[in-house]
């Protein structure tokens, strides 16, 4: 149940992000306040664990990779937030032009789809 929910919030921001990714390059371009990062890493760490949870019931190798990425996602996301390198990286995305956000977009409305039908 809990997957469906977070599929329906990632659709909706994936969709969001597709259609104007605008608003995700000028969120990314102000400056993030450390509550907003614990609150964007946490749900980070959730997805990486809902996707693990849900990809490994699921039968084949496909879904053995996926939630091995699964793994190494909440791992890295664990590792960003004891680390100095989270600003740079926000940096990093910040200064992507607009058509990577809308491909990041369409990913992201293609796991919330995947989690919702999982």
């Amino acid at each position: 149940m809990f997957s469906k929910i977070v599929g329906i919030i990632w659709i909706i921001l994936g969709g969001l992000w597709a259609l104007k990714p605008q608003i995700l390059k000028n969120r990314l371009k102000k400056k993030m306040t450390r509550k907003i990062k614990w609150i964007v890493y946490g749900f980070i760490i959730v997805f990486g664990l809902i996707l693990l949870g849900s990809v490994i019931k699921a039968p084949g190798a496909v879904a053995k990779i996926a939630g091995f990425i699964g793994i190494i996602i909440a791992i890295r996301v664990m590792v960003l937030l004891t680390t100095k390198t989270s600003e740079k990286a926000i940096n990093w995305w910040a200064e992507k032009p607009l058509i990577v956000f809308r491909i990041w977009g369409l990913v992201i409305f293609v796991i919330g789809v995947m989690l919702i039908l999982a």
